[in-house]
């Protein structure tokens, strides 16, 4: 099965995840009929320009796919805690196809989905948080935002990486789950630099209520 997915081309997973996408952000969209405002755009330009350059500061990468990074989901976290759901959904998902094309790992069109613009779609649970009182709803979406990257990549790796599992004497999803665990270090990161007050007030003054 991963044989034929490999033999398939880059572009054509990446087209397809990019209608999938797009037809997540308009269903999202009509739903909620949430009108942009040019701050707004302005905003999810500068987090996503800022988490792209951090994902390049990388700590470790993982052998197959991922990486622990200096907080570079904390800008589109705090978009999506600013914000909402459906807004950070949108930077999200957008994010996930730059990371798609920045370093993509990709053996078929579902596992795309999963782990690039799912996976970082989760962004949007941060925005849940927002109602909370800052002294700690800033880590509450944090970790949303951690468990639900996290569920995405271990489907992801029980389905379609289980052949790693072979000769480690742990079955697929246990594989799967110690490997994606490297989530959890990259928002504990997050959190610690959030912890900072002058990078609290910062992203504070961007968020709408």
């Amino acid at each position: 099965m991963t044989t034929e997915f490999q033999s398939i081309n880059l572009t054509g997973w990446i087209l397809l995840g990019v209608l999938v996408a797009l037809a997540a952000i308009f269903l999202a969209f009509w739903v909620s009929k949430q009108r942009w405002t040019a701050r707004m755009l302005s905003n999810a330009a500068i987090c996503l320009a800022l988490s792209f350059v951090l994902s390049y500061i990388k700590i470790f990468d993982l052998p197959q796919g991922g990486a622990v990074t200096a907080a570079s989901l904390l800008p589109l976290i705090a978009f999506a805690y600013g914000y909402g759901a459906v807004p950070g959904l949108a930077v999200g998902i957008a994010y996930g196809f730059l990371q798609m094309i920045q370093d993509p790992y990709i053996v078929g069109a579902v596992q795309a989905v999963l782990d690039y613009p799912l996976a970082f779609g989760a962004i949007a649970l941060a925005g849940l948080a927002r109602k909370l009182p800052d002294r700690y709803g800033w880590l509450v979406g944090i970790a949303l935002v951690g468990v639900g990257r996290f569920v995405c990549h271990t489907l992801s790796g029980v389905v379609f990486f289980a052949d790693y599992a072979q000769g480690s004497g742990l079955s697929p999803l246990v594989y799967s789950l110690s490997y994606n665990s490297f989530v959890f270090v990259d928002l504990v990161i997050c959190a610690v630099v959030m912890a900072v007050s002058q990078v609290r007030a910062t992203f504070k003054r961007m968020a709408v209520r």
